[in-house]
């Protein structure tokens, strides 16, 4: 049988779950014409049972997305981040959340301010914390972006960050940055910071806003193919 892990929506829908007339099994989409079973409300055992009466016909459905698999773009990401790190020279071992060799460890704050006369010159250190909300828990995993590149950092499990970059670096040689904070698409609004570089920047406190019906993921589910059967002569 097909472990739940393995089932996942590739491209999640974006119709608002709120707006659709109740059903039986979920509600129905007039965008689509069709029944949006809510998996929010059943069990792994549940979910997989109800695939199986299907006989192969195409399901949408309302998920938490603890529930389902990553997506394909949550994978791409994920490679794209690697590629622009090691662009700039910056080493990756088992996590994302990677910064360039012979660094201070991240604070375990933001209110840890850079020491101009430690830093060299010739490099800008941006460092941070991203929370959840006005007040709420540190935010790990959050990429963090420089402009509209691929380069960047991932929060660790304290919500924190640094960003070491040459001063001369073309995406930054203008004296200003724009950070783009990109949490779980399905928990958290992306969110730009704009920084004036010319001085030494200020430790930063980052909060994300949450999306509407936060933590659920909408769409066409797609099963995992059959395996095949091995040769047998």
């Amino acid at each position: 049988m097909a472990t739940l892990q393995r089932i996942s929506i590739p491209q999640p829908c974006a119709q608002p779950w709120a707006a659709m007339s109740p059903t039986a099994a979920g509600r129905h989409c007039a965008a689509c014409a069709t029944e949006v079973v809510d998996f929010t409300r059943m069990s792994d055992a549940e979910i997989l049972a109800f695939m199986a009466r299907q006989g192969g016909r195409p399901v949408c459905a309302l998920a938490h997305s603890a529930q389902l698999a990553p997506s394909a773009p949550a994978t791409r990401w994920r490679r794209w981040l690697l590629a622009g790190l090691a662009l700039l020279g910056w080493q990756s071992a088992t996590s994302c959340a990677t910064k360039p060799p012979q660094q201070p460890p991240v604070p375990t704050t933001a209110t840890v301010a850079t020491d101009p006369a430690t830093t060299p010159a010739r490099q800008i250190i941006v460092r941070g914390q991203v929370l959840d909300g006005a007040s709420g828990p540190a935010v790990a995993g959050v990429r963090v972006l420089i402009n509209d590149t691929q380069f960047g950092t991932t929060t660790d499990e304290k919500g924190n960050f640094e960003l070491v970059m040459a001063r001369d670096w073309a995406p930054i040689a203008g004296g200003s940055v724009t950070l783009k904070f990109l949490g779980n698409p399905f928990d958290f609004q992306p969110k730009d910071v704009a920084l004036d570089l010319k001085s030494t920047p200020a430790p930063l406190a980052v909060h994300l806003e949450s999306v509407p019906n936060r933590g659920k993921v909408m769409g066409k589910i797609r099963m995992p193919e059959p395996p095949v059967a091995p040769p047998q002569k």
